[in-house]
């Protein structure tokens, strides 16, 4: 009997553990995300300053498709995509992605944002539905992805202990976002 009562105390300690460590993993993992109510919020703090900002959206032809997965080295599902653009003085300060995407069971937004020449100014995630993983969310990883193009190799990204597939995730889809830009904006596919 004694032997049962072991087993059932080391069950519920167990339990007890990963219970915790998914309640510090979500705060954790909430506290270093980007604070914002909305994909606009997030845009109108990437475009600080800005006159205005347009949102432009995009119905991806089949050849864009085409050119964006052959430069990001995947395929691409999207039929359409929204950049936001930000103007001062009637000119572009900048371009910018809001993007969710299915990291197993949950999701991850993020937004990356260009300089008119297609390099990565910035990397953000913006919520982190994970309980586990949620370093992916520090600004020490996501530097990683500045000055970066659609021809730079993303293979370089230094992963994280415990966090393939949500490194992965993330820069899959950064990729993708600049090659659609390098596409439609600075190659003019049609």
């Amino acid at each position: 009997m004694k032997t049962e009562n072991i087993k059932q105390t080391v069950r519920v300690l167990w339990q007890g553990f990963w219970a915790t460590a998914m309640v510090l993993g979500l705060t954790a993992g909430n506290a270093s995300a980007l604070d914002v109510s909305s994909k606009e919020e997030a845009v109108k703090m990437a475009f600080h300053g800005a006159d205005k900002i347009v949102k432009k959206r995009i119905r991806l032809s089949i050849p864009q498709r085409a050119a964006i997965g052959k430069l990001s080295t995947q395929t691409v599902r999207d039929k359409t995509m929204s950049f936001y653009i930000g103007k001062k003085g009637g000119q572009a300060m900048g371009y910018a992605v809001v993007e969710r995407v299915a990291n197993r069971s949950w999701t991850i937004g993020y937004m990356v944002v260009m300089n008119a020449d297609g390099s990565i100014k910035h990397v953000e995630v913006l919520n982190y539905e994970g309980a586990r993983s949620w370093s992916v969310q520090y600004e020490s990883w996501l530097k990683q992805f500045f000055g970066m193009k659609a021809g730079s190799d993303f293979r370089s990204i230094s992963g994280i202990t415990g966090a393939t597939i949500s490194v992965r995730t993330i820069a899959a889809g950064v990729h993708k976002i600049v090659s659609a830009y390098q596409v439609i904006f600075l190659d003019k596919i049609k």
